[in-house]
């Protein structure tokens, strides 16, 4: 019996890390024609260097004042903190695309359909952003814009407050012109051909990264499930519900 646990367990290994590779080919695929210079070219609404701030999940959900306390103590470990990472954003159609950098062949993860986003400027209070504690800015950088989710909110710090609200300006703008667009209205300017077709790729890989994820939380849930049985089986205990024994 306890061969067949452990060949069952290997095999759900395998078969998420097979799931996984398969993830990240599909994930290729689908970024292509989505080249940094192509979507440049095409005269897009905004784009720039920017700085996207990481937290770390285990620092978001500790106390100020340990946030605090590690910022004071612990500033130099890299990965403990908050960090920032330099990225490219680029503002096309209806769609924000985040780049390694401006040579990049591929987005960086999920575009933002910017109809399903909000964003404003965020003003730092004693090295407070929003209830984390995140220490100065890097040298160069004084403002900072945030584009939230449903899930999340992304921060990026840019070098002035009027860059932050040009960024701010422009992706209302847009979002409003796509709105406006899916409502089945005329626009005040033409809309470029090749912001449909970026959009159309746009979509698309968004599409595929929702299914991706959706595959590695499952993939998540059956390796948990397993493991339950596992411990319930070894243990003489009830097996889990939908298992017989």
């Amino acid at each position: 019996m306890s061969d067949i646990r452990q060949r069952s367990t290997s095999s759900s290994r395998q078969q998420q890390q097979q799931q996984r590779s398969s993830s990240n080919m599909h994930d290729i695929s689908e970024g292509a024609g989505l080249e940094a210079k192509s979507l440049i070219d095409s005269t897009p609404q905004q784009h720039g260097v920017v700085l996207k701030l990481h937290i770390p999940l285990f620092y978001s959900i500790l106390p100020l004042f340990i946030q605090q306390f590690i910022m004071k103590w612990f500033s130099s470990l890299f990965g403990l903190i908050p960090s920032w990472k330099e990225r490219y954003l680029i503002l096309c159609g209806s769609y924000l695309y985040k780049y390694q950098d401006r040579s990049s062949s591929v987005p960086k993860g999920s575009p933002f359909d910017i109809e399903t986003i909000n964003t404003d400027i965020i003003h730092i209070h004693n090295d407070i952003l929003s209830d984390v504690q995140i220490g100065d800015l890097p040298t160069g950088y004084t403002s900072i814009f945030v584009v939230s989710t449903l899930r999340r909110k992304h921060y990026y710090a840019v070098s002035n407050n009027e860059e932050a609200m040009i960024w701010v300006r422009s992706i209302n703008d847009a979002r409003q012109e796509a709105i406006t667009m899916n409502m089945g209205h005329a626009t005040n300017v033409p809309y470029p051909s090749s912001w449909k077709y970026f959009n159309t790729l746009g979509k698309s890989l968004l599409k595929s990264k929702i299914r991706i994820k959706n595959r590695m939380e499952q993939s998540q849930l059956n390796e948990m499930e397993m493991t339950g049985f596992s411990f319930g089986s070894n243990q003489g205990g009830p097996l889990p519900r939908g298992y017989h024994g």
